[in-house]
């Protein structure tokens, strides 16, 4: 404080001098903010509430301590100064919420910043009324402003009060703005889109680059509305902000606007366009491979627009919007006609020939959109076959003889009997023997007296419509000396007992027959043709049986010849029953192993076998409800049934099986006996693994439209059984296959039989590649049908063959001549046929514009060095050597523009 005890005191009148005086404080301030310090200055407590304080103090001289004097001090203490400062709050966003700075921090007390809190010298801070809604006071003096408050300037008034002195207050009213999203709607283009035969949601949405805040709109936050609809009608926005265009729409402009308004603050909104460039869709016309008709028959072709397409998809030919109409370009040939559905019929008895055909098809909504190409129908000429005609033997005669035989008996025309008046008959190489004379009837003359021999003629026969169209063959004869009949018949003989005797008490001699009477074994040759281990067929014709063999049926096959005529003879079986005499055990069971048998293991089989077949219980077959079989093998693929027959399960893995049973006799179960019965299991299986070779047959580097793929194929037997009957079918559109049906033994492997060759469509270079997959099928000798698909390398995987093809690559070959020898006489663009949306200009050198095209590709479409512009050049005579310049324009498949320019020679 400003003042010192010391000031106003004095000794023997004069100033006090405090050096010479003791100073104590003798009644104190019973408050305990004021005290009085040792130099006599006087301290006021912090904090001290306003009121009045007092103390009393005394000094006494040194010299003489008793000599002393007091009095007080007294202070009045007033309420500092407290000030509620209006603060200027900057505007927060109410969809995102936040917090305002400390509403206190400008406040003072005293002159000094306000700290709110519950000590003596702080204040305490409070909202006077209600806060809005949405609006919250923190302890730290700030206010939350909550996510989603709607946009005003809200009012809050606050009080703060001096804690040392609790009625000293002060208030003030602020204003917190929240304010609206930034909402901001931007303009969405899609510069170019295919019309299509259906409607179509496009690849936007306007919702994608519109923002609220600086960022991504969230679209649940907004209405959509369309303010201004597409006048021409096709254009929709839907509710989810995507974009439909409707079915079949014309080439052009199409543009509405939208508008979005914040849910929160529905007077909040933006607008904007969607424009759209629709532009005609791909018409492609492609060259369909036509099946060869023959002409005799005639026939109809597959229609001739099932491979085109509208948009990438198939055309139908129509008059609504969306379809396309057909027509021929030029004339038909004579004998073919376009029929409504697309199909060329091919009438009967059309010459033999490659028919071109150029057709067009045309867009019914943009009528200018069109596309040709020329396709070839093949007319064959019939499927002439002249069959080998042969007689086996003729006894020669006395006389001329016609023989039992016509040529056109046998010869065919496609696949049925053929009709003598379609074909000419000629003698292309007569009997050199002069014996044999083929007549124009087809029938066939043996001269008189013809010796024993062998006699042949070469004939032709060749198809009047196509007199090219031939087939040759040979008719054969063979002439013989009379011959006498020779029979063996079959002979039975047995039971044989071959523990007592070998001999099966027969001559097989005995019931055959030469020219009709019993045969002297002299004049014949005997032979046996399938012999059996068994039996021995002696050269007397008797038949010995085996000492020791197995009762049973057992036969072989003989055979005798005319021994003056060894062309001459005749064979017949001879069967001997064995049925050997058995030491009979009562109630012995026999079990006899069975097989090997043969089964499907892929589908399963049931009652394959029956064990007890060829099993005995006391010497006789046994009745299944006799005995309890048991599988004593204990192999899951396999079920022994209760009466004797077992079955395999499906899916039972390949391979040879010895499978043990047991026969015991229920009537007494301890008589048993064991047999094996052995099995394979048939497991059959293929493989395909498919390659692609690319012919670059101009050796251009790069993939070109009339190029090819050849597709080899690699077939193995996988399974554990032979095969039959193997084919590949290849379903790439357009594909040429080539084999015939091959059979494969087990793990045998074919790689050059099936050939595949594809002719590469500028559609496939434009995609960037060929993905196809072959499909092999083949049957076991059971029947059972196998296949697979193909992959690229593994027998186990099933991959699609992918072949990339690089056509697409703009290269330009900036010289050309156009001199009039065939070679190298366009300006020649490489890989604009991908491009077909493009512009070709060509400027002179000073500057003139002397060619200019769209849709150029290299062909019609082309520049030979003839000026299209303003020169001064006749256009007949081309434009003169020299330097010219090119600008090429064109748009990718994604519509991106693309410029080249540059330099181009001509030289003649």
């Amino acid at each position: 404080m400003s003042v010192n005890v010391f000031d106003n005191d004095t000794k023997n009148g004069v100033k006090l001098v405090p050096s010479d005086i003791t100073l104590t404080t003798s009644t104190p301030d019973p408050k305990g903010y004021l005290v009085l310090n040792s130099d006599g200055t006087i301290t006021l407590g912090a904090n001290a509430p306003a009121g009045d304080y007092e103390l009393t103090y005394t000094i006494c001289e040194k010299l003489n301590p008793s000599n002393c004097s007091s009095n007080t001090v007294k202070v009045t203490v007033t309420a500092p100064v407290i000030d509620a400062v209006e603060d200027v709050i900057t505007s927060i966003n109410g969809n995102n919420g936040g917090k305002t700075v400390s509403i206190t921090a400008n406040d003072k007390l005293n002159g000094n910043p306000v700290v709110v809190g519950t000590a003596l010298g702080e204040v305490t801070l409070s909202i006077v009324g209600t806060l809005p809604t949405g609006l919250t006071l923190n302890a730290d003096g700030t206010i939350t402003v909550a996510s989603n408050t709607p946009a005003a300037n809200y009012n809050v008034e606050y009080r703060i009060c001096e804690n040392t002195n609790p009625t000293n207050c002060d208030s003030v009213t602020i204003i917190v703005p929240v304010t609206a999203g930034n909402l901001t709607a931007n303009a969405d283009v899609i510069a170019s889109v295919k019309a299509s035969s259906l409607a179509q949601t496009l690849s936007v949405n306007v919702f994608d680059n519109d923002t609220k805040n600086g960022v991504k709109l969230v679209p649940s936050d907004v209405t959509l509305t369309t303010s201004t609809p597409d006048p021409k009608g096709y254009l929709v926005l839907n509710p989810d902000g995507t974009i439909t265009l409707g079915a079949n729409t014309p080439a052009g402009d199409y543009e509405l606007i939208y508008t979005i308004c914040e849910k929160l603050n529905p007077s909040n909104c933006s607008s904007n366009t969607v424009k759209v460039t629709v532009t005609a869709q791909v018409i492609d016309a492609i060259e369909d491979i036509i099946t060869s008709i023959n002409g005799n028959n005639g026939g109809k072709t597959v229609s001739i627009t099932a491979n085109d397409k509208l948009n990438g998809n198939p055309v139908v030919v129509g008059t609504a919007l969306g379809e396309v109409t057909l027509s021929i370009v030029g004339t038909l040939p004579t004998g073919l006609t376009l029929n409504a559905d697309g199909t060329i019929t091919v009438a009967q008895n059309t010459p033999a020939a490659n028919y071109n055909v150029e057709y067009r098809i045309c867009e019914n909504t943009n009528p200018t959109n069109c596309d040709s190409v020329t396709i070839i129908v093949p007319v064959t000429a019939g499927n002439l076959t002249a069959n080998a005609d042969a007689v086996a033997s003729v006894k020669a005669s006395t006389l001329p003889q016609t023989l039992g035989v016509n040529v056109f008996d046998n010869d065919t025309k496609n696949g049925v009997k053929l009709v003598p008046s379609e074909v000419t008959l000629t003698t292309s190489t007569p009997d050199p023997k002069g014996y044999l004379v083929l007549n124009p009837d087809g029938t066939i003359t043996l001269g008189a007296n013809a010796p024993a021999g062998d006699y042949e003629l070469t004939y032709t026969i060749c198809e009047k419509l196509n007199p090219s169209n031939g087939s040759s063959n040979t008719v054969t004869v063979t002439v013989t000396s009379p011959i006498f009949t020779i029979i063996a018949n079959d002979d039975q003989a047995g039971p044989v007992d071959t523990k007592k005797d070998t001999s099966a008490n027969l001559n097989i001699f005995d019931n055959d027959l030469l020219n009709g009477v019993k045969p002297n074994p002299a004049d014949l040759i005997l032979t046996v043709t399938v012999p059996n281990a068994n039996l021995t067929l002696n050269a007397d014709g008797s038949v010995s049986v085996k000492s020791q063999t197995p009762s049973g049926v057992y036969q072989l096959t003989y055979q005798i010849c005319d021994a003056a005529n060894t062309a001459n003879c005749s064979q017949a079986i001879v069967k001997v029953t064995v049925a050997n005499s058995v030491v009979i055990t009562p109630n012995q069971i026999t079990a006899v192993n069975d097989g090997i048998i043969s089964v499907d293991g892929i589908n399963g089989s049931l009652e394959f076998v029956n064990i007890l077949d060829n099993d005995l219980l006391n010497g006789s077959p046994i009745n299944a409800a006799d005995v309890v079989i048991s599988n004593t093998s204990a192999n899951s693929n396999f079920e022994f049934n209760i009466d004797g027959t077992v079955n395999v399960k499906p899916n039972t893995p390949g391979g040879s099986y010895a499978l043990s049973y047991q026969i015991c006799e229920k009537a007494n179960s301890s008589n048993c006996a064991t047999a094996v019965l052995n099995v394979f299991v048939e497991v059959p299986s293929i493989a395909i693994i498919k390659t692609a070779i690319f012919n670059d047959e101009n050796a251009s580097g790069f993939a070109n439209a009339g190029e090819t793929i050849t597709y080899k194929f690699k077939i193995t037997n996988t399974g554990n059984v032979s095969l039959k009957n193997i084919m590949v079918t290849d379903l790439l559109p357009g594909i040429v296959m080539s084999g015939q049906q091959i059979d494969l033994d087990v793990n045998e492997v074919d790689e050059n039989n099936f050939v595949g060759q594809y002719v590469i469509k500028q559609a496939d270079i434009n995609s960037g590649s060929i993905s196809n997959q072959a499909t092999v099928k083949g049957n076991s000798v059971r029947g059972v049908l196998v296949e697979d698909k193909s992959d690229d390398l593994s027998n186990t995987d099933d991959k699609p063959t992918v072949l990339p093809l690089k056509g697409c690559q703009i290269k330009v070959f900036n010289a050309f001549s156009p001199n009039g020898d065939n070679k190298n006489t366009r300006f020649y663009i490489q890989g604009l046929e991908c491009y077909p949306d493009n512009t070709v200009e060509i400027y002179n050198r000073w500057g003139v514009l002397v060619f200019n095209i769209d849709r150029y590709n290299n062909e019609d479409r082309v520049f030979k060095g003839f000026s299209e512009g303003r020169t001064t050049v006749k256009q007949s005579d081309g434009l003169p050597v020299g330097t010219y310049y090119y600008i090429l324009k064109y748009r990718d498949s994604d519509s991106n523009s693309h410029e080249l320019t540059g330099y181009l020679y001509i030289n003649k």
